[in-house]
């Protein structure tokens, strides 16, 4: 049976099954940023699973978007908009959406791959995107975010951030060293081990490692800053001699930087994530990147070795 009830006009309902805690949320409220940027969309209903993580992240969302949070649990509660962006795969019930009588288009965005054509049973990820099916009122479409052509492409802040904080800023603000060369580390708890059983952390007396909250490490040539708002996070990114960053969001970010840097993938229990770092390092071979800056993220992700990862930092 058909629900005769209205879509709520010019409201866009997200869905965000948060996983992976701080990137989840940030692409999150870095794509409301962008279509309040540049679709000049402003209305949305943020369902997501974790209320703390989202309060943390809020302040960073547009002050011209208006917001409503409601708990992912409490989809089926409420009628849906006419459109709806699904993040990271997330299963959708179906045949709640169909006993609607208006139209609902549903935009699925998958989590961030480089995966290429490899042959006819394995096309990639660019015969996916922007492939539209519809099935009785529901009209969805597959969006990849990627850095591959043809493909959705990345979300970036330059398209709303109004500032870039200058090398000043964190210099006044956060009493960084003026002389010393910045290296950011955002990284997971396993990887931060590993670093320190390496002793990689004991470098040339010019270098100042950034870390965050949560690393607890304890090195003479170590700042810990505070948690940062993201508009802070990009802009130092911004100013540091290398970065080593986890998660998609941070590593848009440090591709932009230009500076040397290492991606901490999440490490899959299935291994999944080997063949997501090759097709990384596959596709820097296309870039200006150096021969060493690509060994280092395959070594580093796949045998735990950072030897390299050391010496981009020291080039």
């Amino acid at each position: 049976m058909l629900l005769k009830i209205f879509s709520i006009p010019h409201m866009t309902d997200i869905y965000c099954d948060v996983i992976d805690n701080y990137g989840d949320i940030a692409f999150a409220i870095k794509l409301i940023n962008t279509y309040v940027a540049e679709k000049k969309e402003k209305k949305f209903r943020f369902f997501c699973n974790n209320k703390i993580l989202y309060d943390r992240f809020s302040k960073n969302i547009s002050p011209e978007a208006i917001i409503h949070y409601i708990s992912l649990e409490n989809i089926t509660l409420t009628p849906p908009a006419s459109k709806i962006i699904n993040l990271f795969e997330r299963k959708i019930d179906y045949t709640f959406l169909e006993s609607f009588d208006f139209p609902i288009y549903l935009i699925h965005f998958s989590y961030f791959s480089l995966e290429p054509y490899k042959s006819p049973l394995s096309p990639g990820i660019q015969a996916w995107h922007g492939k539209i099916s519809e099935h009785k009122n529901l009209t969805i479409e597959n969006f990849w975010v990627s850095l591959l052509p043809a493909t959705g492409g990345i979300f970036s802040e330059k398209a709303y951030l109004s500032e870039i904080f200058s090398r000043k800023y964190f210099i006044e603000n956060y009493w960084l060293p003026p002389n010393k060369k910045w290296i950011s580390v955002f990284c997971y708890p396993e990887t931060l081990n590993y670093l320190e059983k390496e002793n990689f952390f004991k470098a040339a007396s010019d270098m100042m490692f950034i870390t965050f909250p949560k690393h607890d490490i304890h090195w003479e040539n170590i700042c810990k800053l505070p948690f940062l708002s993201m508009q802070e996070y990009y802009s130092l990114l911004q100013h540091c001699h290398g970065n080593i960053v986890r998660g998609e969001n941070s590593l848009v970010s440090a591709l932009e930087s230009s500076a040397p840097f290492f991606w901490d993938i999440y490490k899959e229990s299935n291994d999944a994530h080997i063949q997501k770092i090759e097709d990384f390092a596959n596709y820097l071979t296309h870039t200006w990147y150096s021969e060493e800056l690509i060994k280092a993220q395959l070594e580093g992700n796949i045998e735990r070795n950072y030897e390299r990862v050391r010496k981009i930092f020291t080039i």
